[in-house]
């Protein structure tokens, strides 16, 4: 019960109670949705009270359970849901539904409890790890099949004082007349010192993040698993997932880049992603959540891509015409200046616009992003050397309805080709600033993924036939 996937449909019967009344135990199924994970309960986990009934919210830290199979459960932080009042033969009683977000299974945990090491397996990481895994020989006797002996590669990440490895593994099923070999990969996170769980899942989220970038698709894991280092056990980590994609790449092309692109500065560029994630979180996950959604609305995909690269740029630039302390001054001179014989509203809406006078506009903040970037890759992905001014006029219009720019703003094809270019533009400034190579860049862009292939056509079409138009993929290294 122990090697639980994720991508599977879960039901676990079992009886439940909560750490300090075991005696009282309670009939329920658990359930894994994309949402949530949901507990419903025959009876409530605390004994009925007397007195009149009201609403009220009902948390528990933890719940533990025991399952049809004799498997401890751990639930953490869970919330009452909905719950009710049965009369019947049998007496009174109050089922109720818990919900929560994060379950292990394999044994009963605190939320104090500490672990050495999380190991996920990560859908689509084989084929990103290695050009093919799989290899097929035939000599007299027929066909035979080998996996490739790829070695695990372990990086140190100085910034959370721990190391990484990446690990290929395969299992094989033979039969009389069919024969199977699964290849997969995992993601292993070692701490220096024992972590609570919550570290381990934000480093997760952090790595994963970075894999998103790298494959143009989410790459979440469908399998986590714990260690428990004093009893020498592995427990299986349970997380809802709202989206249920995985990537499907099936060849490496399929990535904007691939681990052979990256040769020896994998390392680097993997601590110093850990370095700069904890400065950009926001901005990228509005990022990534964007480029994932599917049925977004065009409007809503445009104006998110141009958010995120506003955070991008308040992350990591500074925003001002002059510096704050000198603002001052200027701010106290414009307040000042406003007639005394308005009415307070509007006012108030003055004083409001002063104080936000030293940030610098849309326009110059998406320019100091396109300058992060070399020329020729600036030209490749906007089209032109500078940030389209029909960018900043469409996002204005939208956000303020001013009518004076209506002529100029996006719409239909304009919109759906200007969020290819916005996509690709964050996707290359995140890999830049963390240190991928220009030339490894310019190779993506020359690639066979399908943001570099949508990129090439806008090109093309709007500039004729270029020689960074090709649609043939640049060679690993």
């Amino acid at each position: 019960m122990t090697d639980i996937d994720m991508s599977e449909t879960l039901e676990i019967v079992g009886s439940w109670f909560l750490p300090d009344t075991p005696a009282r135990r309670v009939a329920g199924t658990f359930s894994l949705k994309p949402e949530r994970i949901e507990l419903e309960l025959a009876d409530s986990l605390r004994p009925l009270q007397s007195g009149p009934i009201r609403a009220e919210v009902v948390r528990y830290p933890v719940v533990h359970g025991i399952t049809r199979k004799q498997e401890a459960v751990s639930l953490f932080q869970c919330t009452r849901a909905r719950y009710s009042l049965t009369f019947a033969s049998g007496g009174i009683g109050q089922p109720e539904t818990l919900w929560s977000h994060l379950a292990v299974v394999g044994g009963w945990l605190t939320e104090q409890q500490v672990y050495p090491e999380l190991r996920c397996r990560i859908p689509g990481l084989q084929v990103w790890l290695s050009p093919q895994v799989i290899h097929a020989i035939k000599d007299e006797e027929g066909y035979a099949f080998r996996v490739k002996n790829v070695p695990t590669e372990t990086f140190a990440i100085p910034s959370i004082d721990a190391e990484l490895d990446f690990e290929l593994t395969a299992v094989g099923s033979p039969g009389h007349s069919k024969a199977t070999i699964v290849a997969s990969a995992w993601l292993n996170i070692r701490p220096r010192e024992p972590r609570p769980l919550n570290w381990f899942l934000d480093q997760l989220s952090t790595a994963t993040s970075l894999l998103a970038f790298l494959a143009e698709e989410p790459m979440p894991p469908d399998r986590i698993e714990l260690k428990v280092e004093q009893r020498g056990v592995t427990l299986s980590l349970l997380v809802p997932r709202p989206s249920v994609k995985y990537c499907d790449h099936g060849n490496q092309h399929d990535f904007f880049v691939s681990r052979a692109r990256l040769g020896d500065g994998l390392g680097p560029i993997l601590a110093n992603w850990f370095e700069l994630f904890q400065r950009v979180q926001l901005p990228i996950d509005l990022a990534l959540s964007t480029m994932a959604s599917d049925d977004l609305w065009l409007h809503v995909r445009f104006l998110s891509l141009l958010q995120a690269l506003e955070g991008l740029h308040r992350a990591l630039f500074p925003g001002n015409y002059m510096e704050p302390d000198q603002y001052e001054p200027v701010k106290e001179v414009l307040v000042k200046a406003i007639p005394s014989n308005l009415h307070t509203d509007h006012r108030a809406a003055l004083k409001s616009r002063i104080r936000y006078g030293n940030e610098i506009s849309l326009a110059k903040r998406l320019k100091r992003l396109a300058e992060v970037l070399p020329v020729t890759l600036r030209t490749r992905i906007l089209g032109s050397n500078d940030v389209p001014r029909s960018w900043v006029d469409t996002r204005n219009y939208y956000t303020h309805w001013d009518e004076a720019l209506r002529s100029d703003i996006l719409s239909g094809q304009a919109m759906y080709d200007a969020c290819a270019r916005l996509t690709i533009f964050l996707r290359t400034l995140y890999l830049h600033k963390i240190g991928i190579s220009s030339d490894a860049l310019e190779a993506a862009l020359g690639g066979l993924s399908g943001g570099a292939q949508h990129l090439a056509q806008l090109n093309s079409a709007a500039q004729g036939p270029l020689t960074y138009g090709t649609v043939q993929a640049a060679p690993e290294p």
